[in-house]
């Protein structure tokens, strides 16, 4: 059945801060405008840049996810007053370890984790801050949520082990773009891909890597409605069942096909029956299993 959910990446827009003696105050109070510059539009998840932390905290001056400091709060009270998720960029002290972390905030305002950077910069180890161990999948309360942060990108262990473990959407909040990197993780995990960062272009992209929604030097929020009831399909052998499926459902269904890359995405768009009920109806190949099977096929035709 369909999972609607509004998303809102937020752009900083403070990088002129950094060295500033009065940095901290003013990307605090930078935060809170930004939040609240989303509040009142219905949103379910917002994601925050990773300048946040970079330029709001030193090593001195982590949070500990027990006693939330000014930055935690600032997350959770905006969260408890919105009722939706928010994945906030802070340096975490955990275990007497600190951490850049996206810590994940759920609509009542509770801490439900953390992403820890699992691959820092030589800069950042030299700061003091401490590696995380590997991909998270926090339960949120529409679907699963997983995190990367900057230089993270560029590690494909990290990537395959997210796309291992199958999550509804993955937040990147970030000083570094990625380029084409953030559109290889949204199609290697198949899931819905959320940057948000300190220069335009950060936004939201669907499954298939294709943008949705990304900021500009006019908006500095980018914001989409998404739906996670998808099924990642190929062209071969589903195609030509299309046409059949939008006449039997029609606007309950959506099927999306971006160019030059042979795969779709069909979406339910109704409440009595999930994107993979019409995959079983009509047989549909799911990408992976194509993939596998192909695999597996030219394996025999080796040996």
């Amino acid at each position: 059945m369909s999972r609607h959910l509004k998303v809102a990446s937020l752009l900083f827009t403070q990088a002129h801060l950094s060295g500033e003696p009065n940095a901290r105050e003013a990307v605090l109070r930078g935060t809170r405008e930004s939040l609240n510059s989303v509040a009142g539009l219905g949103l379910d998840l917002v994601v925050t840049s990773e300048s946040i932390e970079a330029l709001a905290q030193n090593v001195e001056q982590a949070e500990d996810p027990a006693r939330p400091g000014s930055l935690l709060q600032t997350y959770m009270e905006f969260a408890a007053r919105e009722r939706c998720h928010v994945a906030g960029s802070v340096k975490l002290r955990v275990g007497g370890r600190v951490h850049n972390s996206a810590a994940f905030i759920s609509p009542k305002g509770d801490f439900l984790g953390a992403y820890h950077k699992t691959y820092l910069t030589s800069s950042e180890i030299q700061e003091g801050l401490t590696p995380g161990k590997g991909p998270v999948i926090v339960d949120a309360s529409w679907g699963r949520l997983g995190g990367a942060i900057c230089f993270d990108l560029n590690f494909d262990e990290l990537r395959l082990g997210y796309a291992a473990l199958r999550p509804d959407l993955i937040v990147f909040p970030s000083m570094y773009h990625g380029g084409f990197m953030q559109k290889i993780w949204a199609y290697s995990c198949r899931a819905f891909f959320v940057s948000a960062l300190y220069f335009e272009g950060g936004g939201i992209l669907d499954p298939l890597g294709e943008p949705l929604a990304l900021t500009d030097c006019y908006n500095f929020a980018a914001i989409a409605r998404i739906n996670l009831d998808r099924a990642v399909l190929h062209l071969d052998f589903n195609r030509a069942k299309f046409p059949e499926i939008l006449r039997k459902y029609r606007e309950e269904v959506r099927i999306v096909i971006p160019p030059n890359l042979a795969p779709a995405i069909l979406y339910s768009e109704s409440e009595k029956r999930s994107a993979m009920d019409i995959v079983r109806e009509f047989d549909l190949k799911l990408l992976d299993h194509y993939f596998e099977e192909s695999a597996a096929a030219n394996a025999r035709a080796r040996a």
